[in-house]
């Protein structure tokens, strides 16, 4: 019997006993649908087990007949039983929580370990571990096509809004070239904004062009002994410029320099007055490879005195000016006159930051 044939009965049952009266009526059966599914099982078992016991060569039919129903009514009833018995397991597993993964634990990368790769971002689940883990394959290529031309990089990519960031060798001493007048000027004219009036031009050449003769005239009227305490005040204790008029620096510190920065022009401070000079500014790999996306504020500095020299840098510096998540990033290396790789750099980051802002919240 099919269940179509049950329901079709039901049905023509329910229609007689609309005309019956109220005492006649017998208690209905079960509504055709879903509850029809255990009795039908019940049912189907109930007839493949009397085929069992009535059918064959006759050595599973030996016994008498009562004996027969017997063993069908305890094989029915314990189907009937597991069948239930799943359909409870079934309704407590839908009652119950799916737990929570848990979160990757969280550390500011201003202060996060840096002597290899390191990517931390708030919000980051172990589930997510995946998707970091395939960022930084791409990251380690970008890196890995420095050293297969014999150089080195180190790089600090700070979120400004989250502390979130990634960053690789951010300790490394690198000499600064021009990219130290990117700070130098902001210290500048913050604490000398009438320089901003009289010595615009001088300090525009110095950023826009990096002109070595603009800049020797601002460090030899106004000295390095301010600045440097400026710059230990905002935890840059060894960043220091001496007669040279140049420093040695590291990522992370560089990347100290350029949040105070930032946060002096967002605070409206002397220097959002010409913060527009650090736009489009020469040799910066980061203007050239996101400056048609986003605004960009940046001071690059090189110098080629050739490989193994301390004096062959290519670098970069500045603010990202990235929607809700802005960031500084700060690429050292020495690998001079290739821009190429400062900018495939440049642009495998950026996507990992999108990435990860996408993937966290």
């Amino acid at each position: 019997m099919t269940g179509m044939s049950i329901c079709r009965r039901h049905d023509e049952r329910e229609k007689k006993m609309k005309y019956l009266e109220p005492d006649e009526k017998k208690k209905p059966g079960l509504p055709c649908g879903k509850a029809d599914v255990p009795l039908l099982l019940v049912l189907a078992l109930t007839a493949a087990a009397a085929f069992f016991v009535y059918s064959g060569d006759g050595s599973r039919g030996t016994g008498s007949m009562a004996e027969g129903e017997a063993g069908i009514s305890e094989r029915v009833s314990g189907a009937a039983d597991s069948l239930y018995a799943a359909e409870e397991t079934a309704a407590a597993g839908e009652d119950e929580e799916i737990p929570e993964e848990a979160e990757i634990p969280f550390e500011n990368i201003m202060t996060a370990d840096s002597s290899d790769l390191t990517v931390t971002w708030d919000g980051l689940t172990e589930g997510d571990q995946q998707d970091v883990d395939a960022l930084e394959g791409e990251i380690r290529a970008a890196l890995d096509a420095f050293a297969a031309e014999g150089y080195t990089a180190g790089f600090m990519l700070y979120d400004l809004n989250s502390g979130g960031g990634i960053s690789y060798h951010a300790d490394e001493m690198y000499y600064s070239a021009s990219a130290i007048k990117g700070p130098y000027v902001a210290w500048l004219v913050e604490d000398y904004p009438q320089t901003m009036d009289f010595l615009y031009g001088t300090i525009q050449n110095t950023i826009t062009w990096s002109s070595n003769d603009a800049y020797g005239e601002l460090i030899t009227t106004y000295g390095y002994t301010e600045f440097n305490d400026w710059a230990a005040g905002i935890g840059c204790e060894d960043l220091v410029i001496s007669g040279e008029w140049y420093t040695s620096v590291k990522a992370r510190d560089f990347a100290k320099l350029w949040c105070h920065m930032y946060d002096r022009v967002v605070s409206g401070g002397s220097l959002a007055g010409i913060i527009n000079i650090y736009t489009d500014t020469l040799s910066s790999a980061i203007s050239e490879t996101l400056g048609g996306q986003y605004t960009v504020y940046s001071k690059g500095g090189w110098i080629g005195e050739g490989r193994g020299s301390y004096y062959n840098v290519q670098n970069d510096a500045g603010i990202v000016m990235k929607g809700e998540h802005p960031y500084v990033l700060v690429i050292l290396s020495d690998a001079y006159g290739r821009l190429d790789l400062l900018d495939n750099l440049v642009y495998i980051l950026d996507q990992a930051h999108t990435e990860l802002t996408e993937t966290a919240g």
